[in-house]
């Protein structure tokens, strides 16, 4: 019975073409085929660190240690795709001695063949000796990993690590080596759209939903994986949520700009150090996280904003009705929500306030704002701001004239150092001399998504329908408080105007199809 092989095939970044899988493989395949055995599949680790991951808790090798009974062997390219500590050295050779498995390395110290019987205790100490060495490399790299990192936080170069979305690494394009994350056209532009639709004011949840089906399975992890040097398959299950867009749109490296933990690195006159194209300006970029930090605010507030707040009105003052609570009593066993006019206590008269029982309400607001607007698909109209850098250039021509004056009562080191910054402002106010004034313009984009379908994903959050809600235009009043009164709807009406991005006749028409096929 021929020997059943386990190959063992792991990289530290699926873009290292050294290591890549086809020459572990045809080293595998070679190595087994010496020893009369047969490789019955594949245990793959891509993007995974020896060094930080342990040889049980890799996605690909840690199942099949699982199930020792399947095999015979397992098979390396070399030592250091299995292991790169003493500690991972240590369980994987008390692993191989419990369950009488082969460990085998098709290159192993000198380049030949390396095979290990772990019921020898010689075996067991040369795997020491040789993991001890390979946890000294591990150790040499880190230390030069970080003194080039360190020289590179200086100069304008990408160190490496995962590209991010937006980008692809191309050779530097004014320096003799080293790397720069230029602009990927598909997904900048795909980018671009997503910010022009949050500084429209769209949730993250909408915004989510027209990525996952404008552009389905375009997210940042199968980004990575279309720019890999060779390009990988995408998973087309993996989808956009709105933690995911909040999350890619506060990058600064969006910026250009390169940074080191939380800090953005700095040159000589204070400009930002930029790794890669801008994709998105100083201007748009202000007011994105403006808009973004407007929301935070907002979610911070949510417990003290009803699900209707703006859109509920009273029937009398016509004033906003506001949520509260009616006490527990004799007839009342728990609290019971409510909303109602709250005229008085905001300095307003109200001949009649109205209050009415609030899950009702909530459910009438969602029936009508279903029924007549479900069906709509989500158009937005997005304003794009145009450029005018006027305001920027009157400041550095100040700040010119300001270190030009101070230049001439200074001397040495200072003088230097001050040159540098009115050469610094003087080449980035030629740039923006440059720069055309664009008007600002208005754009659709049609999503592709109905109100429906994103109302549904909203699953329940009150805040994202409520925006909804608000942005149709949409207003609930409830008419006159009485005695006795115990039908709800009969007290609710709606008032809505139409926005300007929907047609009054299409939507006249779409609305009767609806009705006649409901």
């Amino acid at each position: 019975m021929r020997t059943r092989v386990l190959g063992a095939r792991r990289l530290s970044r699926v873009t290292d073409n050294s290591t890549s899988f086809d020459r572990q493989e045809l080293a595998i395949n070679v190595v087994t085929e010496a020893i009369g055995g047969v490789v019955i599949d594949w245990a793959d680790d891509p993007d995974v660190s020896a060094a930080k991951v342990a040889p049980e808790n890799r996605p690909g090798l840690g199942p099949w240690l699982k199930r020792p009974e399947e095999f015979d062997a397992i098979a390396w390219w070399r030592l250091d795709r299995a292991v790169r500590s003493m500690r991972d050295m240590a369980w994987l050779a008390g692993w191989a001695r419990d369950h009488k498995k082969r460990l085998i390395f098709a290159e192993g110290p000198g380049g030949g063949r390396l095979e290990l019987d772990m019921t020898s205790p010689m075996s067991e100490l040369i795997l020491m000796i040789l993991a001890f060495a390979a946890q000294m490399e591990v150790q040499a790299i880190e230390e030069r990993t970080q003194g080039a990192a360190a020289y590179l936080r200086g100069v304008g170069r990408w160190g490496g690590g995962r590209v991010p979305f937006g980008r692809i690494p191309v050779p530097h394009p004014t320096e003799d080596e080293g790397w720069w994350l230029a602009r990927h056209d598909k997904t900048a532009d795909v980018l671009d759209k997503m910010v022009e639709l949050v500084l429209a004011g769209k949730s993250y949840h909408i915004v989510a939903a027209w990525l996952n089906h404008k552009y389905p399975g375009l997210t940042p992890a199968n980004h990575r994986r279309l720019v890999a040097d060779p390009p990988r398959e995408i998973d087309t299950a993996v989808k956009w949520n709105p933690g995911m867009v909040s999350t890619l749109l506060r990058q600064v490296s969006l910026r250009g700009w390169k940074t080191v933990g939380d800090e953005v690195v700095r040159d000589d006159v204070g400009e930002p150090v930029l790794m890669g194209d801008v994709l998105v300006g100083d201007e748009m970029w202000r007011r994105l996280q403006a808009e973004m930090d407007s929301r935070m605010v907002e979610r911070q507030e949510k417990s003290d904003v009803h699900p209707l707040l703006g859109i509920l009105h009273c029937g009398s003052c016509n004033g906003r009705m506001y949520q509260g609570w009616m006490s527990v009593g004799p007839r009342r066993k728990v609290p019971k929500r409510q909303y109602r006019c709250a005229a008085r206590a905001h300095g307003r008269v109200c001949l009649k306030p109205a209050y009415v029982a609030a899950d009702p309400v909530d459910r009438y607001a969602e029936t009508e704002f279903l029924r007549r607007y479900g069906m709509f698909e989500i158009v937005d109209v997005i304003t794009i701001p145009g450029v005018d850098h006027r305001d920027e250039i009157k400041e550095l021509e100040t700040d010119v004239e300001s270190l030009a004056a101070q230049l001439g009562k200074l001397r040495g080191a200072a003088a230097d150092a001050v040159g540098r910054q009115i050469q610094g402002r003087s080449d980035k106010l030629d740039v923006l001399r440059q720069q055309p004034v664009v008007p600002a313009r208005t754009e659709e984009v049609r999503t592709g998504v109905t109100y429906a379908a994103t109302w549904r994903q909203a699953n329940g959050d009150a805040a994202e329908q409520r925006h909804m809600i608000k942005s149709m235009g949409m207003r609930i009043v409830v008419g006159e408080t009485y005695r006795g009164a115990r039908d709800v709807f009969a007290r609710l009406s709606v008032e809505t105007q139409i926005p300007d991005h929907v047609d009054a006749e299409e939507a006249a028409r779409e609305e009767a199809a609806h009705q006649a096929d409901g």
